[in-house]
């Protein structure tokens, strides 16, 4: 699988937003409270973003997209900043994105719709879900947890 090239920029930051169809579904009964219905875990992330080049940088771009991915078809990894930090996602672009937007003075502008497979969570969050949801200010408990069981509380 290719990976999205270092050499180029990725997205911009501030032009970034994120949406995810729910896992469930609603069922509407004809009497009685609805109720939710799994359908399904695997559910992809849409990322709109913005991409903006130098001349240069889009060059290279639109031959990644075009030579490399396939003419834009094929799925690639690229690291995008969650709350979870900065994750490795596979990612593919969607028909009806990569719209190139604007030139502005020497400056390309790209919008594009991304599919990522799911949302990651990386394992070591997953493993600490019980203490980061129950303790507040989560990340400030680190250093008192570690002092308290390796230190004051070995082997309990």
């Amino acid at each position: 699988m290719e990976a999205y090239p270092f050499t180029i920029p990725t997205f911009l930051k501030a032009a970034k937003s994120r949406s995810q169809a729910a896992s469930f579904s609603m069922a509407d009964p004809r009497r009685g409270p609805g109720y939710k219905q799994a359908i399904g875990t695997d559910v992809p992330v849409f990322w709109d973003v913005r991409f903006q080049f130098q001349p240069d940088e889009a060059i290279a771009f639109q031959l990644w997209g075009t030579q490399k991915l396939n003419n834009w078809m094929d799925e690639f990894t690229m690291p995008i900043r969650t709350e979870f930090g900065l994750i490795e996602h596979v990612c593919s672009f969607l028909p009806e994105g990569l719209l190139p937007v604007d030139e502005a003075g020497p400056l390309f502008s790209y919008k594009a719709k991304l599919m990522t497979r799911a949302q990651v969570i990386p394992d070591q969050f997953k493993a600490a879900a019980d203490l980061i949801i129950g303790l507040p200010r989560w990340r400030d408990w680190g250093d008192y947890l570690d002092r308290t069981v390796n230190q004051e509380v070995p082997g309990a």
